[in-house]
């Protein structure tokens, strides 16, 4: 609530920057949002009897729907690094992508999203440390680089205390096994 707050009053102080994008419903008789549901609620919290719309009016199948909402989520910036990992898997699933062409359609580089889903490979706990915060990302991809479950645990546990830093965990991870090296030497 704080936060849809805040945007009503940078919406009365600023005015809408953004339109919300809506989709006409047939089963319900009515303009359906698809991205920018918080900017409507702000909206409405700031007392605004319009919003200003981009109508979508062919129809969309599902999957393009998911598209345009997962897009719009990608490029908030409070994303939490996990959430934005699966927010990228499911759109190369959705599209069937690799990395690549995402970082493409995204415009972003394609060591952002290979990073991002390396977050996925570790895990649960280590998972659950990224999104509190105890855990960089970037640190949590560095960890995601290492074969010992017993090294990752260490570096995740110095870096959760503040022991260790983004740059101290690169150069530990290279000190260690890990996942491309111990492919070099299987092959």
């Amino acid at each position: 609530e704080a936060a849809i707050q805040s945007l009503a009053d940078n919406i009365k102080a600023k005015g809408q920057l953004h339109p919300i994008h809506v989709r006409w419903s047939d089963e319900t008789n009515h303009w359906v949002i698809i991205s920018g549901e918080r900017r409507w609620r702000a909206a409405r919290h700031a007392n605004l009897t319009t919003v200003d719309c981009f109508f979508h009016e062919q129809p969309l199948s599902t999957a393009q729907v998911l598209e345009l909402q997962l897009i719009e989520n990608l490029l908030r910036e409070d994303l939490r690094p996990i959430e934005e990992a699966k927010a990228f898997q499911s759109l190369m699933e959705l599209n069937q992508w690799n990395g690549k062409q995402l970082a493409e359609a995204l415009r972003i580089p394609a060591s952002k999203v290979s990073r991002s889903l390396a977050l996925l490979d570790l895990p649960a706990k280590f998972q659950h440390q990224v999104d509190a915060g105890q855990i960089a990302a970037r640190t949590a991809y560095e960890l995601s680089r290492l074969v010992n479950d017993d090294d990752r645990q260490e570096l995740a546990t110095q870096s959760a205390d503040g022991k260790l830093t983004n740059a101290q965990a690169a150069v530990a991870v290279r000190q260690k096994q890990t996942k491309r090296a111990a492919k070099a030497q299987a092959v």
